[in-house]
Formats: structure tokens, sequence, C-alpha cells
């Protein structure tokens, strides 16, 4: 199994040669990149995009790394099929970090006076994102029992030294922070550039207040994680990362940031936001540089239903033993299958799913009979298996995503939980219209017809 990044990415090339797509024509970071991923996202075509040579930058730019789930799963050395597996018994059987003094990314150091954030090669994807952005950064922070939350937050590049921070209200970050800020002190953190995909799946769990990502990742990777505890007290970082830049957010300074096209697929959040100091910055030799590009692009949706349905799956299961599988198909949305037995069970999955993940806005519940990866058939259950009156659930005024460009101030949004199943049961409703499945198998299309002349 890979240990970093660019191991993972040697070991892809090598066994997926159409999958990996070296650009050696030169790329402006401003647009370009994005143009060029879009092009084949509408041509189907999915490659790791490894771009040698960048405008304005020594930095190679490494790019859909997380854009199938093939690619992630091949990082951890499973078949996508075993992720919610493999992710709950990472959740149950965490691996604690190892502390050590050095490892790869401490081959260069560059000190605070010298910090110039430009050299990085960081993009402009949309016409109306504000300024560069840093996106694939993960950000460690300790909370105050000794706790390292990881997790991803857009950094808005402003001057010198110095980023924009988005951090969701209500999420860890946010809350570690804001303690860190009540007594007047700046939160030391740091941001890791170009980390093994483990990185990525444990900075995106969700689970309560205070838990160790580290742990996740060590059990996705099944050994523990290497990090350094840096120059800055508090500000771990991984070992084996490309770039690591360590730094400070500020307290009571507020500067504006955004807006930025996000994962909703919306240009959102303009306000004023806490500002990142950069105090150094770790290098490793011949550093790659990871880039996610922002919107509503394949890896940017991609990585982040892998921890989140596995959450779900296991916090709804709790409420319903009978649930069958879950799929988040879109932004703020979640579908549920269940096997139901008695009245009452998808109202009691609709709370669980709204429980166990914030940005949740919709959740929509259906009988096992479902393909729920079938948005056409979902939403034939809808029409046919559900009445306004009787069958939708609305919670108004409740905290959701500042990132939902419908929602009220900071995130307050009405969310809506939709019972499709049927009433009073599957068995006792009218039989779906289905040929014999053994006829279906029987029957030759090609025996009756020239399919080649339709």
């Amino acid at each position: 199994m890979p240990k970093d990044l660019r191991e993972f990415l040697a070991d892809y090339e090598r066994e997926n040669p159409r999958e990996f797509c070296r650009i050696k024509k030169e790329v402006d970071p401003k647009y370009e990149v994005a143009a060029i991923l879009t092009k084949l996202e509408a041509a189907r075509k999915l490659p790791i995009l490894f771009y040698e040579k960048v405008k304005g930058s020594d930095f190679p730019v490494v790019a859909n790394v997380y854009s199938t789930k093939k690619k992630i799963a091949a990082s951890i050395g499973i078949d996508p099929e075993e992720f919610r597996e493999k992710y709950l018994a990472a959740m149950e059987n965490q691996v604690p970090p190892r502390i050590v003094t050095d490892g790869p990314v401490m081959d260069e150091t560059i000190g605070a006076d010298d910090v110039d954030l430009t050299a990085l090669p960081m993009m402009t994807y949309h016409e109306a994102d504000a300024a560069p952005y840093i996106t694939a950064g993960i950000v460690l922070a300790q909370d105050e029992s000794g706790g390292c939350n990881a997790s991803f937050n857009r950094l808005m590049y402003k001057d010198g030294n110095r980023l924009g921070i988005f951090m969701t209200v209500g999420k860890h970050l946010h809350e570690i922070y804001s303690r860190s800020e009540d007594q007047g002190r700046p939160l030391p953190i740091s941001i890791s550039l170009g980390n093994h995909p483990a990185w990525a799946l444990g900075a995106l769990y969700i689970g309560a207040y205070g838990d160790n990502e580290l742990g996740i990742i060590g059990g996705l990777l099944g050994s523990p994680v290497e990090v350094i505890d840096g120059n800055l007290k508090g500000a771990l970082f991984p070992a084996h990362a490309e770039i690591v830049l360590e730094g400070t957010i500020e307290p009571h300074l507020r500067e504006e940031e955004g807006p930025f096209c996000e994962f909703s697929g919306y240009a959102t959040g303009k306000g004023l936001r806490p500002v990142v100091t950069v105090k150094a910055m770790h290098l490793r030799k011949n550093p790659i540089y990871q880039d996610i590009c922002g919107g509503q692009h394949r890896e940017h949706l991609v990585m982040a239903t892998i921890p989140m349905e596995a959450n779900l799956y296991k916090t709804i299961k709790g409420a319903v033993p009978t649930l069958v599988d879950v799929h988040v198909p879109a932004p703020f949305s979640v579908i549920v299958s269940i096997k139901k037995r008695f009245a009452g069970q998808a109202q009691s999955a609709i709370i669980a799913a709204f429980s166990a993940e914030m940005y949740l806005k919709h959740v929509i519940v259906v009988d096992e009979d479902i393909d729920i990866t079938n948005l056409q058939e979902v939403l034939w259950a809808v029409a046919t298996r559900a009445q306004a009156d009787r069958d939708i659930v609305v919670i108004p005024g409740a905290r959701g995503s500042s990132l939902d460009p419908s929602a009220a101030a900071e995130g307050v949004v009405t969310k809506m939980g939709i019972d499709a199943t049927a009433k009073p049961s599957l068995a006792s409703f009218p039989r779906r219209s289905r040929v014999p499945r053994e006829v279906m198998e029987r029957i030759n299309l090609e025996a009756y017809l020239n399919l080649s002349s339709l």
C-alpha cells in the first residue's frame, strides 16, 4: 500500500496508464486548469491530471486524484464496493498517530520573513471567484483536550503570507477557533497539501466534537500516520505531505472573503471572515502541489460522499435496524431505503438522518424495491406512494449549510423529509408492473430484430 501521495501516483500511473494524463503544455492557473477539467468531464473522462508546467510557478500540479471511487479505493487496497465496511471498521478500530521529529516534508523550511504564497500555483476556477484559492489543503487544529481535528477549508489568497479562511458555523474547526478566540488567543494550525488519499477520507469524517480524525486515517491505512509537532505548539502536520503551511488563525480579526463557486454549483459565501497568518512553509524535495477544482466537479463531489454515507448508514441503522442502503445524489440530500415492518419507521429514518449530518436539508425514504441510485425510480416512488399532507415532515429554522444559496443568514434552513414508502406496507400495496424475470433473462432481442437498424 502506498504511504504517500507520490507513491500512490506512481503506482496508479503504472497500473492504470489510460487513467493518468501528463500535460506538458504550460497552463495558466487562472481558468485554464478548470477549463481543461470541465471539457474532460463533458466527454465523460476522469483521469488524474498531472500538469508539468504551470504559469508563474515552479511547482507541478496534480488534480482529479479523488474523481472516482476506484482511485480512492486503490490507495487503501480495496474494491470500491468495500468502502462502507472499510470506513465503518476504521471508525470502530482507530489507530492513533505516531509523533515523529522529522520526515520528507522537512526537506526545506522557509521562515516567516520569507514566506511568499504567490510561489504556490493557487488557482482561480470560475468567473465569480474573488481571488486565487487553495482548495486541497487539509487544516489540522488541536482542541482544548489535545484531540486533533482535520478538515477541508477553502483558503483565499489575500497578500504575502495571509489567507482568508471559510469555516462553517457549527462544524468542529469553527468551534475550536471560537473557544480559542474567547480566550483572546490565536489558534495554531497547519495546512497540508499533497497527502495520501486516506487523509482526505479522514478529513471528511463526521463525528462528535473531540474525535481524533488521525485515528480514522490510521484505521483506513492499517498503521499509524506519522505526524510532526511543528514550530507552533499544537500545529501537527503529516510527515509525508508534499507541502505544509504552519500558521495561526488570528482572534477578533475579520476581513472580506469570497465569493467562491462551491460544490452547490453557485458562487456563495461572501462575508467577513477570519484570517490565517502563515509563519512557515515546509517542502519536500521537488514538491507536488495538489489541487481540487472548485465547483460542481466530480472530485469535489465524490470524495465527500464516502464518509458521509458511512456515517449516515451507521446512525440510521441504529434507529431503523431494517435499513437497506443510503445514497447521497446531490448537495444537502440523501435517499434512504428501508424494509418497513411497521408504521413510523420512515419518520425514524428521517429524524436519524438529520441528526447525523448538519448539512442535510432533504431526506427521501423509500421501500427496498426501489433502486436508490436511479432517480427516476425514486421520483416515481414519491409520485405514487406519498401524499403531501400525510408524508412530508417540515422542520423550519434548523441549522444547515451556510454554503446553501437558498439559506437564511449563516445557514439557517427549512429541512424536509419525505416518506415515499408504500402505505400501509409494500406487501399490501398494488403490485408493480413487471415482466417475469425468467422471461426477461430468456429473451434475446437479436433473435427477434436487427438492433443495428434501429
